[in-house]
């Protein structure tokens, strides 16, 4: 902050030297302004006196829609000027409105995993001054607590799809189809039917039956909802 006002205060006296013709004063006012300028402009690149640390908040997400328990997290590019993005869209818990984040000023990973817990991290890395004296100069430049990158992680796990709209609308067409119903019958049904030869039991129980029958509907459907998948 002090470096500021002093870029301030050697404005105003080189402005008023030049003007009364003091050019000695002026001068010097000017090289002392060209040094302040090369230090704010170092500290802008190099933030003098700071050290980083980084700090990752945890929040839960929910899909954007599910179809037989196999999860939806849509994907839009948008164009601001000439440059192009990437919208990731979920929900919070407990919310029916989208959750978006788009990856301008930030870094957007996808994590898949069996074992994640479907959650969202944000990782913000900060600079902090360990000096109060190079604070004292340079805030303003470099601000404690500045950021100096943020990395939104979505972890997923497997039963998870990215899609666009256009994906998704394709894939919810296919899985309509009577071709692609009935092969997926034809599948779950020889699967079951190979299961209740390995274990006779399974037909006098039919929760169980029924779970497997589910189960065996997941993984057709989420891996037909992979084929269109973006990401």
């Amino acid at each position: 902050m002090m470096l500021l006002l002093i870029t301030i205060l050697l404005v105003v006296i080189i402005g008023v030297s030049f003007y009364k013709k003091h050019q000695q004063i002026g001068i010097i006012a000017t090289f002392a302004l060209l040094l302040v300028q090369g230090g704010l402009l170092l500290d802008s690149q190099s933030h003098f006196g700071t050290t980083t640390d980084k700090h990752t908040q945890i929040s839960q997400i929910k899909p954007i829609a599910s179809i037989h328990a196999n999860h939806i997290m849509i994907i839009k590019t948008i164009k601001q000027g000439k440059t192009h993005y990437k919208a990731f869209a979920t929900k919070k818990p407990g919310s029916s409105k989208l959750s978006l984040i788009l990856n301008k000023d930030k870094k957007v990973v996808i994590q898949k995993s069996a074992d994640n817990p479907s959650q969202l991290l944000t990782t913000n890395t900060q600079y902090h001054y360990d000096n109060s004296l190079v604070k004292f100069l340079f805030t303003g430049v470099t601000s404690q607590g500045q950021l100096k990158r943020q990395v939104v992680t979505y972890q997923l796990n497997q039963d998870w799809a990215v899609l666009s709209k256009q994906q998704l609308k394709s894939a919810a067409t296919k899985l309509k189809s009577k071709s692609f119903q009935a092969r997926m019958q034809a599948q779950v049904k020889t699967k079951l039917t190979a299961k209740i030869k390995q274990d006779p039991k399974l037909l006098k129980q039919p929760k169980q039956l029924k779970r497997l029958q589910n189960e065996l509907v997941k993984k057709a459907v989420g891996h037909e909802l992979k084929q269109f998948e973006s990401v």
